[in-house]
């Protein structure tokens, strides 16, 4: 009897792990997300599928359609930035590019290409990615404190980051589209200050579009709101009004 119960709770403790609900999977492809360098401070991806079945496909710009057209076999796009360098991780065949497997292909800058193939650990910016990348299309995460190579009005974005741990973009394709941007601050004074310059945009791009009704319209649907150390931003608007805005 002794010897049984011996075996009694290693048993029980065996069926209770085999019994144990599998873990979810991946939203980010693990043999694309263990290509990204650790050095990535800016991680977007997109799943090519649903964008072509999705109405706004067929509504992108021609620099946004050139510059999906080498991807055109693939199914799943990652694009990495180090705030210097860019580098494409693609779940499928891509003309000239460096074929890894025959459905996972690396483009870009060929430091960053050493880096993906080389045994490194996880880049930090994944954790966050993967929060949004399952329900959504498009979806970019960014590491905060750190400074992109943007130009013109885009450099406000700098500003923001400044006062965020990471910030994450999310657009649903459909019509309207939905975008979903989530900024993690390191103290509930960073969310608030956050907050209030992102109200301060939106107020002087309202004011500079008085004469354009569409645009405006997109502006009057963005809905702000901060939770503690969390700002969140939801923008819905028709795919006409929202590619009237782009070049």
């Amino acid at each position: 009897m002794v010897i049984r119960a011996r075996f009694a709770v290693p048993t029980a403790l065996a069926i209770l792990a085999a019994c144990r609900a599998p873990a979810p999977p991946a939203a980010i492809d693990p043999a694309l997300s263990t290509r990204v360098p650790a050095a990535t401070v800016a991680l977007a991806g997109i799943d090519l599928d649903r964008l072509r079945a999705s109405p706004l496909y067929a509504k992108l710009p021609p620099a946004a359609q050139a510059f999906l057209e080498p991807f055109r076999n693939a199914h799943h796009l990652l694009i990495v930035s180090t705030g210097a360098e860019l580098l494409t991780i693609a779940r499928g065949a891509v003309p000239g590019a460096t074929q890894l497997a025959p459905d996972l292909a690396l483009y870009g800058a060929p430091n960053l290409i050493a880096a993906a193939t080389a045994a490194h650990p996880p880049a930090n910016i994944l954790a966050p990615a993967e929060s949004v990348a399952a329900a959504h299309p498009i979806w970019i995460a960014v590491r905060g404190g750190v400074a992109l190579p943007l130009e013109g009005n885009w450099s406000n974005v700098n500003n923001l980051l400044r006062d965020t741990e990471y910030v994450t973009l999310a657009l649903s394709a459909g019509d309207p589209a939905q975008f979903d941007l989530s900024a993690r601050c390191p103290t509930p004074n960073a969310a608030l200050r956050f907050e209030q310059s992102f109200r301060a945009i939106v107020s002087l791009a309202a004011a500079t579009s008085a004469r354009q009704p569409s645009y405006a319209g997109v502006l009057e649907s963005i809905r702000i709101n901060r939770d503690d150390r969390i700002v969140r931003v939801a923008l819905s608007a028709p795919l006409d009004a929202l590619a009237g805005l782009l070049p």
